[in-house]
């Protein structure tokens, strides 16, 4: 009798948090920054970026991550890092802002199924055209 291994199990969230006072600065070179990053910092983590939506004012996520891992420590670093670099690689936005860090407290968050990620991704995907920008 040969043993099956069960397929592992898949947790995806949908992720949303917003620049300090919902300010919209999230233009160009940054959204191009987030693009870079995201993906970077989830390979030093126990997740994977599935999906990136950045409109101005805020920046939608699609995550995969382990069942066990800590999805509220996983934002914490996302912000943390994204953070740091963002106002020492736009010095002038740090200024701008009047912030000493980049991220509003908060977030939001949703668990989805497998069944539901078309849908997810293609609601992130669309963010600019939701919000009137392209």
């Amino acid at each position: 009798m040969t043993k099956h291994s069960s397929p592992k199990p898949r947790v995806f969230y949908h992720v949303t948090f917003q620049p300090y006072r919902r300010l919209p600065v999230l233009y160009d070179e940054v959204e191009a920054y987030l693009r870079e990053a995201l993906p970077r910092i989830a390979k030093r983590g126990e997740f994977t970026v599935i999906e990136i939506g950045v409109v101005p004012t805020h920046v939608h996520l699609l995550i995969e991550k382990a069942p066990w891992a800590n999805l509220l420590r996983i934002i914490a670093e996302i912000q943390a890092v994204t953070s740091n670099e963002i106002l020492e690689k736009f010095p002038e936005l740090a200024l701008d802002m009047k912030v000493e860090r980049f991220w509003a407290e908060g977030y939001h968050y949703v668990r989805h199924t497998e069944k539901s990620l078309d849908t997810v991704r293609q609601y992130i995907r669309n963010q600019k055209q939701h919000h009137g920008i392209e």
